[in-house]
């Protein structure tokens, strides 16, 4: 019998199964399919562009500050009394009232600057979520690469195992071999069948990772594109992560609408000069829509606080501290996109050089594997070195399988901490979310909006 010929077409039959298996009739889908589903229906994206236009209105409410303020308002009473007999009256007043404020010490000009600095620094959050989301979507489908790599080789060391101890106890019947080196081999395939069990269950896991993140299940997943190019050196990569993140943007925007919001709140301790108007009707005698009194009021008033129990001095120290987190923020900020980049450069760097180490690995094992076997055979060497070298020629495989994924979401992880791991440099090929339509349609705080035709119109633009 020629044990390793018999291994090598069992494992190149088992291998072939798989692969058919996982291939199926379903088209294979790309990675960039992967990203462009992700990007497309990702409830994460959506909820942050809803907290972005959540956000816009703000420059709207700000605005609406220095516009006129106008109220309606009416009563209808009914008064009953008792002397001799009850006595009803009926009485009505309606007043139309208006207010503009003509000066506020700066007030309103602040508000404005801050709500769109928070708009600024919004949008910068929701690029960088859009990052957080396709860099796992990256990572779940090299999870699911990995762990279809590695249920593969799992299988073949069963089928391996399974005619490992077929073997042996052939041999065994020919007295070659002791009932102690069955008992090994049965041993070493009820472990490796263990261990098929549970890279099956990390399969699975992944595969509902994949369906979490992306919102659709896996079917059958392609090769992974070329890795995208990288920059020279680790300090080019913290320049372009030092000027692209949008993280430090956000925080850079975070400041500068705090710097307004105590503006604000300094401007609050000046005066304010408002213009009043107002019409009211009045009629207390009974008749209606007769012998109404009419009142007609203009007036210019200016006020100054000049104490309110200490509270203006508490709003300015909270809108002070309110500044000095924000800048602590920015620097804070600042050096965890630093240390991101770096912690991601080394681990590329530490993926490529285990890849290299874990492929000679596996090249060793196997024609160590291979030539104990022969051996083997020739009863130069004993089952349990067969055994043993075929479980380490089985780890090899696993770690050059994680080593592999681990390097490709590495790569993608320092683009996501230079701040570039973006629809438009990824060359997905579709439409973006763009947050001018909303913020254009509500900055000037209109008294309505049309919400069917924007919003399909919004959609359409981001490819929904």
């Amino acid at each position: 019998m020629n044990t390793i010929r018999d291994f090598r077409v069992l494992a190149s039959g088992a291998a072939l199964w798989l692969l058919a298996g996982l291939a199926g009739p379903v088209a294979a889908q790309s990675l960039t399919e992967t990203l462009v589903t992700t990007y497309q229906s990702s409830p994460v994206l959506e909820s942050q562009r809803a907290a972005l236009r959540g956000t816009d209105e703000g420059v709207a409410q700000a605005r609406a500050l220095r516009r006129p303020s106008i109220d309606l308002e009416a009563s209808v009473g009914l008064d009953a009394s008792r002397d001799n007999d009850w006595d009803l009256a009926d009485s009505y007043t309606a007043g139309l009232s208006a207010s503009l404020r003509l000066y506020d010490h700066g007030q309103s000009a602040a508000a404005i600057e801050s709500a769109k600095a928070n708009v600024a620094s919004t949008r910068a959050v929701l690029r960088n979520v859009e990052q957080q989301v396709l860099l796992a979507a990256v990572a779940a489908f090299m999870d699911i690469r990995r762990d279809q790599q590695q249920v593969t080789t799992a299988r073949n060391n069963v089928s391996v195992l399974e005619s490992q101890v077929q073997a042996t106890r052939d041999r065994f019947d020919l007295g070659e071999v002791t009932r102690t080196d069955v008992s090994l081999a049965e041993a070493r395939l009820a472990l490796a069948q263990a261990n098929l069990a549970a890279v099956q269950g990390n399969l699975q896991s992944a595969l509902e990772r994949y369906q979490a993140v992306v919102g659709s299940p896996a079917t059958s997943l392609q090769s992974p594109p070329p890795l995208p190019s990288l920059p020279a050196s680790l300090a080019e990569a913290e320049s372009i992560a030092m000027r692209s993140h949008p993280s430090l943007e956000a925080a850079r925007f975070a400041q500068t609408a705090a710097e307004f919001d105590l503006v604000r709140a300094r401007a609050s301790r000046g005066p304010s000069v408002n213009l009043t108007g107002g019409l009211g009707i009045s009629n207390t005698d009974n008749q209606l829509g007769q012998n109404e009194d009419i009142d007609l009021r203009l007036g210019l008033g200016a006020n100054v606080p000049l104490y309110r129990g200490g509270q203006l001095s508490s709003v300015v120290r909270q809108a002070e501290a309110a500044v000095d987190r924000a800048k602590f923020d920015v620097q804070d900020t600042a050096r965890t996109i630093r240390q991101n980049a770096a912690i991601a450069w080394s681990n590329i760097a530490v993926a490529r050089a285990t890849i290299v180490a874990n492929r000679e690995e596996v090249r060793a094992a196997r024609i160590a594997f291979e030539g104990v076997s022969e051996e083997a055979s020739l009863g130069a060497r004993t089952t349990l070195d067969v055994l043993d070298l075929e479980q380490d020629l089985r780890n090899a495989e696993f770690r050059l399988a994680a080593s592999q994924r681990d390097e490709y979401v590495a790569v993608y992880q320092l683009l996501s901490a230079m701040g570039l791991l973006s629809v438009d440099y990824l060359n997905l090929g579709i439409p973006t979310y763009e947050p001018d339509i909303n913020y254009n349609r509500v900055q000037n705080a209109p008294y309505s909006t049309v919400e069917g035709s924007i919003l399909d119109k919004l959609r359409d633009r981001y490819g929904r």
